[in-house]
């Protein structure tokens, strides 16, 4: 997938400001597509109806003789200069109540995997940052709820510049039990696959497209890179929350947000900017919004919920 920060109003003078990049969303709400309710905290990541794979295969594994790799790309935009402290995946292992990982190895390549070049990281060393690594408070699941596939966020220690480009962050986990574990895909209400998805699964022997084996559509990976921009423009501490997903997204009329539990206060409160910074919409929290109004273009849209302000982009259609 291809998404990226926007800044706002290009003003003069360089400046730093720390950000998240996110590649998309996990959460499909506290409530299943069935009436069941998440166990209190937290919320279901369930299969949309058409899909049948819970998650993909990246781990290393010695028991089962098998060594998978994924990636998915970013992209820096060409005003800025990214300098990237962390990244952060999201994994289970079925049956697992504590935290099953202790091995994660990322290589950031410039240009395709195994055609590029290398921009950091290789596959061997261990980047595991596991104090930083956490139950990601939900759980992966189909139409009919279960709790035995717990997702954690598993941080990796990642310290690199990256110039403006094209590039595709490679993971491979590995379980504390030295068997399968997998990685579930960018899941959106009511969609199969984001329009833009195009994440690879290394084999063992070639790249090859992932995607889901039930309605053979290509499929994206989340994941969240931790990083300082220096870029033309203003500061603003903000975050690009992987839980924030815009949908449809491109938009014709309307749409509908994800946003995690904790912003569904009576404070948050949700912007639109447009690409010279200039604010030309407002919404309180609602089921669907309205942009019927507005002029095709690409906006930047900010959810304040009183203490975080996140930020995600919107292109209209």
């Amino acid at each position: 997938m291809k998404k990226q920060l926007l800044s706002l109003a290009i003003l003069t003078g360089s400046l730093i400001f720390a950000q998240t990049y996110s590649n998309g969303g996990l959460s499909t709400g506290a409530t299943s597509s069935g009436g069941t309710a998440a166990p209190t905290g937290y919320t279901w990541s369930e299969l949309q109806t058409g899909n049948t794979v819970y998650g993909g295969t990246g781990v290393y594994s010695t028991a089962s003789a098998f060594s998978y790799r994924l990636a998915d790309d970013f992209v820096v935009p060409a005003s800025e200069q990214w300098t990237i402290s962390s990244v952060e995946v999201f994994g289970y292992q079925t049956g697992a109540t504590s935290f099953p990982f202790n091995g994660l190895s990322v290589v950031i390549w410039n240009g395709l995997p195994g055609e590029g070049t290398v921009a950091f990281g290789n596959t061997t060393t261990n980047l595991i940052n596991t104090a930083a690594s956490a139950d990601a408070k939900m759980y992966r699941t189909a139409a009919t709820t279960g709790t035995t596939r717990k997702i954690w966020k598993i941080s990796a220690n990642a310290s690199t510049v990256l110039l403006p480009g094209t590039y595709w962050l490679d993971y491979q986990g590995h379980a504390t039990n030295d068997a399968s574990a997998f990685f579930p895909y960018v899941t959106i209400p009511g969609s199969l696959g984001p329009t833009d998805a195009n994440a690879v699964q290394y084999t063992g022997t070639e790249w090859v497209e992932l995607f889901d084996t039930g309605s053979s559509v290509s499929q994206a990976l989340p994941f969240v890179i931790n990083y300082v921009a220096t870029s033309l423009g203003t500061s603003e501490t903000r975050q690009f929350d992987s839980r924030v997903v815009v949908y449809p997204n491109p938009v014709v009329d309307t749409f509908k947000l994800q946003i995690p539990e904790e912003s569904k206060t009576p404070k948050t409160d949700i912007t639109l900017f447009d690409a010279a910074g200039k604010k030309v919409k407002s919404f309180t929290l609602s089921e669907t919004y309205n942009v019927s109004d507005l002029p095709k273009g690409v906006y930047l849209l900010k959810l304040n919920d009183g203490k975080n302000l996140k930020a995600t982009k919107l292109i209209k259609q």
